[in-house]
Parts: C-alpha cells; structure tokens; sequence
C-alpha cells in the first residue's frame, strides 16, 4: 500500500471575521475537492460566491450568531498532499459591506462554540466525519444545559443549504470533503501516513450541547475586582 500524506490535492477554505468590537477573532472552515481526482484550482468567482452563500447563513435567524460577531473574509487555497502551499497563491474575497450576525442580545462567552458534524459517506472510517466549529451562535440553553431540537434541526437544513451552494457554484474545484491523512506510522516510517482518504460530505449534524474552543478567547482583556477579608 503506497505512503501518502493525503489522497489528493485539496482546496481549504477559510472564513473568518471578528467578535466583540474586535478585541477576539474566530475562524472556521472546510475542504474542497475529490475522492479520486487532485482538486482544482479556486477561482476568483468561486471565493465570491462562497462568501454570498456564507452571508446567506450568517445573517439567517438560524443559526442565531450573535450581532457582536462580524464575518470578514473567505480565503481558498490549494495545498498539495503534503499539506503545504503549492505554487498557487491564495484566493480572498471581501464582503462589500459590514456583515453582522443577526441575534441581538448580549453573546455567549467568545470560547463557548457550537460543533457541527460533518458526514462523509457513511460516516465511518476514515473520513467518515469531520467537524466544523460555528462562530458566535447564541441561542440560549434550557434549564438542564440543552439547546432545543427545533433549533438545531433549523441550523443543520441552514448548513446543509450552504453546502449544496457551494458545490453548485459553477467553477468549484470540487465538492465540499472530509479529509484524513490515514493512519500515523511509526518506526523506520514514523511521520508518514498510509491509507489517505477524501470522502464528499453529504449531511451534517448539530449536537444540543455547546462545545468550548479555547483559542477563541486569547487575546481578551481580563480587569480584577477585589474585596477585603477581614483579619
């Protein structure tokens, strides 16, 4: 079985944009490409029109993204199968105005992140998932730490409809995958992978329980109140 890094040349893609009048930054993104194929090339017009489809979500009541959360950029990159940048630069594309989540209120803490599971395939194996953390969602808990289904069942169609946007875009280098380098060796091939594999996503999944996302809350200013015990 040949050594690889991974299957094939893929294209990340990266959105990202700002929260709580700058003082943190978020980031997410996914993968294009194919299962048999190197992915190609991104386009000016395919960047622009992941960035109108992300806007379409962003701004949507579902998935409630706090009005505390701007979306800045997307970038797209071919990056070879080592995982490295090739000769190509990369692709970024700028909404023309500010792009604001839609949910008023005060946020949830910046660290505080909603997971969504991405299925490729069967939604085994290698591959079989990936996970994608959502920015500045803010949909309030229950009283036994949940969110409700009804909610997360909206969110899931809403990031299922960006999917099938973007891989309609005419042009994409590919549809939108799991990526899996295989499995690490070790010894005389230690830091080599075998079995690499792409697999195209064809659901997603959203969990009722916030996950944490430590490097979303790193650069936030932390000030002390004090009080005195007495002696």
């Amino acid at each position: 079985m040949p050594l690889a890094d991974s299957a094939q040349k893929v294209v990340h893609v990266t959105l990202s944009g700002k929260m709580l009048g700058g003082a943190e930054e978020w980031q997410t993104g996914f993968y294009m490409g194919s299962a048999t194929a190197d992915a190609g090339t991104p386009s000016q017009a395919f960047v622009d029109g992941v960035r109108d489809a992300w806007i379409t979500f962003f701004t949507a009541a579902e998935p409630a993204i706090s009005r505390y959360y701007s979306f800045d950029q997307v970038k797209a990159v071919q990056l070879e199968k080592n995982g490295q940048y090739g000769a190509n630069e990369p692709v970024v594309s700028f909404p023309a105005t500010q792009i604001l989540g839609a949910r008023v209120g005060n946020p949830n803490p910046p660290q505080l992140a909603l997971v969504a599971t991405l299925i490729g395939g069967s939604g085994k194996g290698l591959a079989g998932k990936g996970r994608m953390y959502l920015p500045g969602v803010s949909e309030v808990v229950d009283t036994t730490g949940h969110l409700g289904t009804t909610f997360c069942a909206a969110l899931a169609t809403k990031l299922a409809a960006f999917f099938n946007t973007v891989d309609a875009i005419p042009g994409a280098p590919g549809h939108a995958i799991n990526v899996s380098r295989g499995h690490k060796l070790t010894g005389d091939f230690a830091g080599q992978h075998v079995g690499a594999r792409n697999v195209k996503i064809n659901g997603v999944r959203i969990g009722n329980v916030y996950d944490t996302q430590r490097r979303r809350r790193n650069a936030l200013a932390e000030t002390y109140s004090a009080a005195v015990v007495n002696d």
